[in-house]
């Protein structure tokens, strides 16, 4: 059997479909991250445009 490996790079995914669920943020820097332990905690940026 043949073996195939395929890699997808979805650079900036998330915060390409913010912005296409929300025009608004077209043109504008979008970041897309989470706020563990309720603002008591460290954020984590998930992405970026």
């Amino acid at each position: 059997m043949e073996r195939i490996i395929l890699h997808v790079d979805m650079d900036a995914f998330f915060a390409a479909i913010e912005q296409r669920d929300h025009p608004e943020y077209q043109g504008k820097p979008v970041i897309v991250g989470a706020d563990p332990k309720a603002g008591r905690g460290r954020g984590v940026v998930s992405t970026c445009s």
